[in-house]
């Protein structure tokens, strides 16, 4: 009798410890979740409409005025050019990125040659070269070239640009 009511606890125990297991939350019924999460949101979409809103959600958003702006805050610093430039303003207007000067200057030698004389080559402390197209102590004024550049730009730009880096 003893016997069976240890037989029984026993059982009664491994089917607990059992189901306690089955139970538990693990990373990977998290990740499938998230993916069935994702999926559902994105439904309708096309590979590349995802892919915009991406690019789009990683330059922060300001409000200017009642309007959108994408404007993002870096510490960057003026590079010095030949001829010499005076030092950037508060607000730029970024309209490509590169790893390496010589890309940029080209792309900030064709924005010249297409009117925009007030051009600026960036670089923060990561060595990334900012291309602006120009500069201003005016948030008013960048976002006027910002809307300018929207519409017809003299240079290929990829998304996020152009927008607005404001220098602290």
């Amino acid at each position: 009798m003893v016997n069976h009511k240890r037989l029984i606890q026993t059982i009664l125990l491994a089917a607990a410890a059992v189901t306690l297991h089955c139970c538990k939350t693990s990373e990977e019924n998290y990740k499938k979740a998230y993916q069935a999460a994702i999926e559902k949101q994105n439904e309708g979409y096309t590979e590349e409409e995802i892919l915009n809103m991406a690019r789009e959600e990683a330059i922060p958003r300001a409000v200017f005025n009642g309007d959108s702006i994408p404007m993002k805050g870096a510490y960057v610093n003026s590079v010095k050019l030949d001829p010499p430039v005076a030092a950037a303003s508060r607000y730029n207007v970024i309209v490509a990125t590169f790893k390496q000067k010589f890309n940029a200057m080209s792309v900030l030698d064709r924005l010249r040659d297409s009117g925009y004389d007030d051009g600026r080559l960036l670089i923060d402390r990561d060595q990334t070269y900012y291309v602006a197209a120009s500069t201003t102590d005016t948030l008013a004024r960048a976002v006027e070239t910002l809307r300018q550049l929207q519409k017809s730009s003299p240079v290929a730009m990829k998304s996020p640009c152009p927008y607005i880096l404001r220098r602290p």
